[in-house]
């Protein structure tokens, strides 16, 4: 917001009209306070200052009608079209930034992420195309260089895998730190869907940014926000056939019972106490053909991998989400679908100007 105000020239400012002076003052749009340091540049040239205590400035402008830019970190900059005798009044409004994304260095700000050195990116759209990934702890694996992920659990709801980035940096097995939309929480429960960029970060320097948790690496995860426009309904559906790659093979109790005896009978001359372990071979018949129930429930030759587990089996997933909003608002919701359990995920994603 800029107002101008003109002042007569007189014969005493005949000079200062020549050297094409103009000064100003610089305010926060907010509180109104004069605001110190606020850097003013000639646009196009080297020419600048930088307000007092009392937020003016005079600068000298190479022709009567230039360009003068403004600019302060944390507010965001403008360009003014001025002209020579001309006493400005600018007020700069504060740039909605989050803190915890930028840093202040020597020569300016910058993104977080980039003051380490070591980082991979990747995107909702890259880890959608892997078929059959339900989590999105699973889905990093094989798409970011650098990540190692360990799934040793294959049970709904337990499929999220240990995540290493660059091996295990510390003696307590402590996993990356994880921040979504700047918050520390675990990727469980996050839709692959509502996830909008990842930026993983692999170097050491990463601990110097964000602290001792971040000697393991960390891993930033921005989610999708809500875009200008009118209602935006996505639908996604995914149903995979789960089938197990490769089982063991197993004996039964008859087959199983006649190799121990096998065994007694070899370890005999070092162990003649082992005869007890015999099983007779009426007692082992029972095991393969029992003559009644009650033999049946004495003696069991029960595959009990076969009896509790299916073939194949089915997981479904299903995914919602409502975006859109105006110049004043803008919203961005999901619901997410996983077996036998639902969860709102991003319900919160309203944004306000």
């Amino acid at each position: 917001m800029i107002s101008a105000s003109a002042s007569p020239v007189f014969a005493d400012d005949f000079s200062t009209f020549q050297q094409n002076i103009v000064k100003g003052t610089v305010k926060d749009a907010t509180t109104g306070d004069a605001l110190i340091g606020v850097t003013v540049v000639v646009k196009g040239t080297t020419t600048g200052q930088i307000t007092d205590i009392n937020g003016k400035f005079s600068i000298e402008i190479p022709s009567r009608n230039s360009t003068l830019s403004i600019s302060s970190i944390g507010y965001t900059a403008q360009e003014v079209a001025v002209t020579a005798g001309i006493d400005l009044n600018i007020s700069l409004e504060v740039e909605v930034k989050q803190i915890s994304e930028v840093i202040i260095v020597g020569y300016g700000q910058q993104k977080k992420e980039s003051v380490v050195g070591a980082i991979s990116q990747t995107n909702a759209a890259t880890l959608e195309k892997r078929g059959g990934i339900t989590t999105l702890g699973a889905a990093l694996t094989g798409n970011v260089p650098g990540v190692i992920t360990l799934s040793g659990n294959g049970a709904p709801g337990s499929e999220d895998p240990t995540i290493y980035i660059r091996g295990q940096g510390t003696w307590n097995a402590a996993g990356p730190l994880i921040l979504i939309d700047g918050i520390e929480r675990p990727m469980a429960g996050l839709d692959i869907s509502s996830v909008e960029s990842i930026s993983v970060l692999k170097d050491a320097s990463a601990t110097a940014v964000f602290g001792v948790k971040g000697a393991n690496g960390v891993i930033l995860i921005n989610t999708k926000r809500g875009q200008t426009g009118k209602a935006n309904i996505s639908i996604k559906v995914n149903t995979t056939m789960k089938v197990p790659s490769k089982l063991p093979g197993k004996m039964d109790s008859y087959d199983a019972l006649t190799v121990r005896n096998m065994a007694v009978e070899n370890e005999l001359g070092l162990s003649p106490a082992s005869w007890k372990l015999m099983t007779p071979i009426p007692e082992l018949n029972k095991y393969r053909n029992p003559s009644s129930l009650a033999e049946a429930e004495q003696f069991p030759n029960v595959d009990w991998q076969d009896a509790s587990f299916k073939s194949f089996a089915m997981s479904n997933q299903e995914n919602i989400t409502v975006s859109g909003g105006s110049a004043f608002v803008k919203y961005f919701t999901s619901l997410d679908c996983y077996l036998y359990w639902c969860s709102i995920i991003n319900t919160n994603h309203v944004s306000f100007k």
